[in-house]
Order: structure tokens, then sequence, then C-alpha cells
């Protein structure tokens, strides 16, 4: 009796785990990494921007929602030489909706659209051509508000029978108020 109470337990055991795991696939964590560009009215820049999220399936396993938070670190350093030296963050609450566009067991096609608010501060220096700015130059804080708009596209690798995929997108733009604008190229890997 022992033995049969022992098997129906690990029986039980299983069929939960595999219920549970099945249901696991459906979402995932997100990380991402990747370089970008940054335009305001009070700020230009280039640099590094990563994020951090979740990933539900909503629909028919193509349509996935993304809420996360991104972060993205820029400087003038690259910049022409007459470029004002500014060092600023640019944090962002996003939104994403990515759409399979076509679909294999181990390749997609992917269509990424949605929204966000940012908050940009940072330093504005001195430096650059003193001809560009006529007032005079002087050190300053920014601290900037947009509302945007985040479209991208890419493709995501499925790892067969693992529990990761993998985003690579080379086009991601956000347009926002006030001349707010960011392109970044990123990579996102998905933990199921």
């Amino acid at each position: 009796m022992e033995r049969f109470t022992g098997v129906m337990l690990f029986i039980a055991v299983l069929c939960c785990t595999n219920v549970h795991a099945q249901h696991l696939r459906e979402k995932s964590i997100k990380t991402s990494l990747g370089m970008g560009a940054h335009m305001g009215n009070n700020t230009d820049g280039i640099g590094f921007a990563y994020s951090i999220g979740y990933e539900q399936e909503i629909w028919n396993e193509r349509f996935k929602i993304n809420p996360n938070i991104s972060f993205g670190q820029y400087n003038s350093k690259f910049l022409p030489l007459d470029a004002r030296d500014q060092f600023f963050n640019s944090t962002n609450l996003e939104l994403n909706l990515f759409f399979d566009l076509t679909k294999s067991e181990a390749f997609s096609l992917v269509l990424v659209g949605g929204g966000l608010l940012n908050y940009t501060n940072g330093m504005l220096g001195e430096g650059g051509d003193p001809e560009n700015y006529p007032e005079g130059l002087h050190s300053e804080y920014v601290n900037d508000f947009h509302i945007a708009a985040n479209m991208g596209a890419g493709f995501r690798i499925n790892s067969l029978g693992k529990r990761s995929s993998l985003n690579i997108l080379p086009l991601n733009i956000h347009v926002g108020t006030n001349g707010f604008l960011e392109f970044s190229t990123k990579v996102e890997l998905a933990i199921k």
C-alpha cells in the first residue's frame, strides 16, 4: 500500500510539474543590451542602452506583451568637436507589443510597437565651439520628461528544447514630445 501511495504521489507531482512547465513557457524574463543615439531639445549623445522586463504571450503564440524599464547612458564624446560637453541618463518605462510576422520552430521575423514615458537627466557642460553659443556657455543640469511611441523590427531565434530565446533587433526608434528621438540596436535574451 505504501508503494502504491508513493507511486501515485510521484505521478501527481509529475503531472503538476508538466502543467506548470507548460504554463511557464508562456511567460519569460527579458533583458537586453545595445548601443544607441539620443536626441532632444537640450541633449544629444551616443551611448549604451540596456533593459529588464517581463514578457507574456497574449494570443495565438504570435502576440506578446512586454512591459519593461530601460536605461541609457549617453555623452557627446563621439559627436563633432564643436558639440557641447554632455553627460546624461535616459530612463524609459515602456509597454511594447511584439508580433511574429513569420513563425517557425526556430526562427521568427518580429515587429515591435508600443509607447513609453521617458525621463532624461544629466549635466550639460561647456566645451564646444563658442561661436555656436552667442549668449555664453555655462554648466547646467537638465531634467526633461517625454511621452513617446516605440517602433522596431528584427528577428527571434528560439532554442529548441531549451528555455531561452534570442531577439536581434537592429532597428528600434523612440519618437516623442519636445524633439525626443532615440535610435538603438540591441540584443534581447528571454528566459522562459
